[in-house]
């Protein structure tokens, strides 16, 4: 039998002898840590020593014990599966079953050179000695005896007879060329002169027709079959390094090789065909063998096989015949295609259904009539309006739901169904009138703006906006949007753009607008910059005051605002005398307005004659005035300018009769642990009770987000929880949509539920705090995972020594599964801000991912919302440290704490500064997160300074005041520059996906691709997706969904 460890075979990297250790060693062409000798980088990223070595022992308890060789599995780029090399020749199996059997078959393979010794009688011309090399020694156990003899001496092959004068002895060397050639060797006393045959042949080739690698041994003649007299048998004596194989008495079953060369040698001589006596391998007749991989498979299989995993091999062999061959285009595509396929198909069908809940987005009063007197019963009708997202079309849908309440003695008794939802195209703004049925509604259709009143008899009234051309377009933000009817409900406010006039030239000097302003019109006013009020607000300069007379069909601009004062969110003031509203400062220049609560405002009071008073302190912000159902109180938001871009606002009380103001609700600093925490968010656009002694609203505390009322008379704040059967503080989150009549309604969520609708009657001031509440529907889906909060106390070394005591919060969630399961990869998903605030609330993207496999966890970092001012307040001038090492202790906690979750598979996701920290991680630990995804994130704060449209937070945030003549200094550069994500990007080793929104005015695209171009340019890996219509939220449902698409992808090719 021949020897599979002959010194000729050069065994690959994954085959290892006996209890020889694979070698590990440094990188130093890619990186400087440790790959395996196994893997690629593809399947095993580079990693420390010790996580490499630990790698390295799972793969040899795998590996296949074949004598005196482990056969690792090899998952290197020779195929594209992973697969097992053979020890003895080239071939390689991905499935363990058939590698096992070409084992065993392989020992009956020809080696690469075989040296056959024939001896013959004294009568014969010459004994022979044959040595063939054949590159097909791999394929030969399933060809017949004689085509494999055949296979070596046909094609190009070239035979070398060396016939010695000597009648002992013959050389014949078979190798692959083109033509034969026959030379005579030396003769018997030349031989005697040079020495025996060993010591000829040792020395190696001395010609062109000399043997090149093997042996001829002949210090043990044997007896052939010859002679005694048998001509069809000869005596076959095959050595191969130091082994001799031999078909005499002690091998009495000659094997295929040997009948192979008998044949040939029979060919060559003159003698007659060997008959072969090679024992027949059992095989079942419906079986065969694939001549490639040795794997065994069904006769009508084979064909499909070969074209699958074999399709450059097989024109070498017979092809089928038409009638095996099956239409190609039914041909089913490579597993592993499949496989990305329905992955792919698994992402999408998996987003779909986690965004396809509808959101509610306001709620209203809109009927409250007597059915029975005497018993004071009454029927309620509610409208809510919600916001879906269609994927299909790309793009949300509006859509509106009308509850039926029978009440009794402010107490409900029973809800009729909704009925089927209705679908609102094209409104921009809505309000319901307060007493009568009216509805107003803003439309957009075809690029013009219409003005729509509905009541009970369909369309009432309807004005074409556009073609009134008064001022612009209406705005529909929540900075500036209002629309208020007034007390007679004959009239409708609203805030628009201000109206330009186009340059003449026929009025070179000047000309007078609707209002009598004198407006200068020279030729070069089209290429005057427009200054407008940043992300979100683009196009949006100079807004006005507008009032539609439905009455008269005509729209009036109100005259009298100051010119450097913008007004929006404008109310009437009693009896409709004048109005109300918040005015901003646009002077010197205007920065962004969304997401920022630290602008210059104040509260104005405008009243019909044109007379602008102002009803606030100066110097502060002012946000979401509220007047009183008996409209003798406003209230209304405020805070600080400048400093923390959000931040915790007081409640300020404004009495109308005495003309003062008191504070209702101050900052709060710090919290006791689930105490309330301060006011982060807007009023709720009716926020009384029905007897002006009470505000309602929402508001994060801590992880959650809650309802509180607030006692106008005495301050004191209390949380809304409900009764023990449908508690609120069973959700996560609660938002307040409106109260009207003493009827609350609330928007309720969380991590695992879709948002659903509770409505209470707030009856009496003892049940503020347990109101009995109803559910109207879409409360029976729950997802099947887990949640849970957590407060984390930073360690005595992150502690920020001028706001000491500080916690923070993080949400978990994580799939169910079973211990024995294997852990769960963690997905670090990082708010943006960074004064922003991650509740315990239904999050499409967050569920999305943990059915798909991933954990999450949320963290709401020091300065963050929900935790008091102290808390936002800390984070000026820390940012890049503190948040960051506040999410990677949050991380550290998780892993602590559960042991499910997979330490070594940790990415990281965040927008805007969420991406920013994000970043950070990767730079400043880049053996622990493997794999990125930012979307439009802070890279460089230095040359982000000159364009962003929130200038002061640039400052702010490294811990510089800021004022609006302020001019950059090398100082505050490079502070701006220490603490930016760029200075570690030679550190970072992650794979990064970005995704950049071409318009975006909050952060500017080139922030992102200045980190693309430091990756690429050190091989990092990083990929780049550019949303050229988008802006700074990628908020489109296109967007989103392909975002999700491309993170869900780059999370599994890099952490699996």
């Amino acid at each position: 039998m021949f020897s599979h460890t002959s010194q000729y075979t050069e065994l690959h990297r994954t085959i290892l002898r006996g209890e020889q250790q694979p070698v590990v060693k440094r990188c130093v062409e890619c990186c400087s840590l440790y790959h395996c000798p196994c893997c690629g980088p593809d399947m095993f990223k580079p990693t420390i020593k010790s996580k490499c070595l630990k790698h390295l022992q799972g793969h040899r308890r795998r590996a296949i014990r074949h004598k005196e060789f482990f056969i690792f599995k090899c998952h290197l780029k020779c195929r594209t599966a992973p697969h097992f090399h053979c020890v003895s020749c080239k071939s390689t199996f991905m499935r363990k079953d058939g590698f096992l059997k070409h084992l065993l078959m392989c020992e009956h393979k020809d080696p690469k050179v075989v040296v056959v010794e024939v001896k013959s009688e004294e009568s014969s011309p010459a004994s022979e000695i044959v040595t063939t090399r054949s590159p097909e020694a791999g394929r030969a156990e399933d060809m017949s005896v004689s085509d494999r003899a055949k296979s070596l001496v046909s094609g190009k092959r070239k035979a070398y007879l060396v016939q010695p004068s000597c009648p002992k002895q013959a050389l014949i060397v078979l190798q692959s060329t083109d033509e034969l050639k026959v030379d005579q060797g030396p003769t018997c006393d030349e031989m005697a002169g040079q020495g025996s045959i060993d010591e000829i042949v040792d020395q190696g080739p001395s010609g062109e027709g000399d043997i090149v690698e093997g042996q001829v041994s002949t210090n043990e003649p044997m007896k052939s079959p010859v002679d005694k007299g048998n001509p069809s048998v000869v005596d076959l004596s095959v050595s191969v390094g130091d082994h001799i194989v031999s078909n005499s008495a002690e091998n009495s079953h000659a094997t295929e090789t040997d009948v192979a060369i008998q044949t040939l040698v029979n060919e060559i001589s003159g003698h007659t065909t060997v008959e072969s006596t090679v024992p027949q391998r059992p095989r079942s007749d419906t079986q065969d063998l694939c001549p490639f991989c040795g794997l065994m498979l069904h006769r009508k299989n084979l064909q499909v096989h070969l074209r699958r995993k074999h399709p450059e091999q097989l024109p070498r062999q017979e092809k089928p015949a038409p009638a095996q061959v099956k239409n190609p285009k039914q041909q089913r595509l490579p597993l592993r295609q499949q496989q990305k396929i329905a992955m792919e198909s698994e992402i999408r069908d998996v987003f779909r259904h986690c965004i396809r809940f509808p959101i509610p987005i306001s709620a209203s009063v809109v009927a409250d009539e007597q059915v029975d007197t005497a018993n004071e019963k009454r029927c309620i009708t509610v409208l809510t309006c919600w916001s879906q997202c269609d994927l299909e079309r790309g793009k949300k849908l509006l859509f509106s739901q009308r509850w039926t309440l029978l009440c009794k003695h402010d107490k409900i008794e029973y809800v009729l169904p909704s009925g089927t939802s209705t679908h609102i195209q094209g409104e921009l703004l809505s309000c319901q009138s307060p007493f009568g049925p009216l509805r107003a509604v803003f439309r957009e259709e075809a690029a013009h703006q219409y003005l729509e009143v509905w009541g009970q008899n369909g369309l009432e009234k309807s004005l074409d906006l556009t073609a009134l051309s008064k001022h612009g377009k209406v705005y529909v933000d929540a900075q500036f949007a209002c629309l208020a009817w007034s007390p007679c409900e004959k009239k409708l406010m609203y805030v628009a753009e201000k109206k330009r006039v186009e340059p003449s030239g026929h009025a070179l000097f000047g000309s007078a607008n609707e209002d009598g302003e004198k407006v200068l019109l020279e030729e070069q006013d089209k290429n005057l910059y427009a200054e407008d009020w940043g992300e979100g607000l683009v196009g949006k300069s100079c807004p006005v005051l507008c009032v539609a007379d439905l009455s008269k069909g005509a729209v009036i601009v109100y005259a009298g605002v100051p010119p450097h004062i913008s007004p929006g969110q404008a109310l009437w003031a009693p009896n409709g005398r004048g109005v109300l509203f918040v005015g901003q400062w646009n002077e010197p220049f205007r920065l962004g307005l969304k997401f920022c609560s630290n602008r210059r405002s104040a509260l104005y009071y405008l009243d019909l004659k044109g007379k602008c008073e102002c009803l606030s302190s100066e110097g502060v912000s002012v946000s979401s005035p509220r007047m009183s159902p008996d409209s003798c109180w406003i209230v209304y938001l405020q805070g600080h300018v400048f400093g923390p871009h959000h931040q915790c606002l007081s409640m300020m009380l404004y009495d109308m009769k005495n003309r003062t103001t008191s504070v209702l609700v101050d900052v709060v600093r710090r919290a006791e642990k689930g105490q309330f925490a301060g006011i982060y968010e807007s009023l709720p656009p009716l926020c009384w009770s029905a007897d002006s002694e009470r505000i309602f609203f929402s508001s994060a505390c801590e992880n959650y987000k809650a309802v509180y009322s607030v006692d106008r008379s005495t301050g004191r704040v209390t949380q809304v929880c409900g009764t023990d059967s449908l508690r609120l503080d069973n959700f996560g989150s609660v938002q307040l949509l409106t109260i009207q009549k003493d009827l609350m309604v609330m928007s309720c969520s969380s991590p695992l539920q879709p948002p659903c609708l509770r409505v209470g009657f707030l009856s009496s001031v003892d049940l503020a705090k347990d109101m009995q509440l109803y559910n109207l529907g879409r409360a029976d889906v729950y997802e099947g995972f887990d949640w849970q909060p957590m407060l984390i106390m930073p360690p005595s070394q992150e502690e920020n020594h001028q706001f000491c005591g500080l916690n923070f919060g993080a949400i978990l969630l994580k799939p169910y599964s079973p211990p024995e399961r294997r852990k769960t990869p963690l997905v670090v998903n990082i708010h943006g801000g960074p004064h922003a605030h991650f509740a315990a609330e239904w999050n499409a993207t967050a569920a999305a991912l943990i059915k798909l496999g991933f954990a999450v966890l949320m963290v709401n970092y020091r300065g963050s919302t929900g935790f008091g001012q102290d808390s936002i307040e800390s984070l000026l001038g820390n940012i890049g440290s503190q948040d960051v090492k506040d999410v990677q202790r949050a991380v550290l906690c998780a892993l602590q704490n559960e042991a499910t979750l997979d330490s070594d598979r940790i990415a990281v996701m965040g927008g805007s500064h969420g991406g920013f920290l994000a970043c950070h991680l990767i730079g400043q630990y880049p053996d622990f997160y493997r794999a990125c995804a930012a979307r439009n994130p802070v890279i460089n704060a230095a040359t982000l300074l000159g364009t962003s449209d929130i200038l002061d937070w640039r400052y702010s945030s490294v811990g510089i005041q800021y004022s609006f003549d302020r001019l950059p200094t090398s100082h505050s550069l490079t502070a701006m520059l220490e603490k930016s994500p760029i200075i570690h990007a030679a550190q970072i080793r992650a794979p990064v996906l970005l995704m950049l929104g071409g318009r975006d005015r909050r952060v500017s695209p080139h922030q992102g691709l200045e980190l693309y171009r430091a990756l690429k340019s050190r091989s990092t890996p990083v990929r780049l997706l550019w949303y050229s219509d988008e802006g700074h939220s990628l908020s489109k449902v296109n967007t989103q969904a392909d975002c999700f698409f491309n993170i869900v992808l780059w999370f599994k090719e890099h952490l699996n």
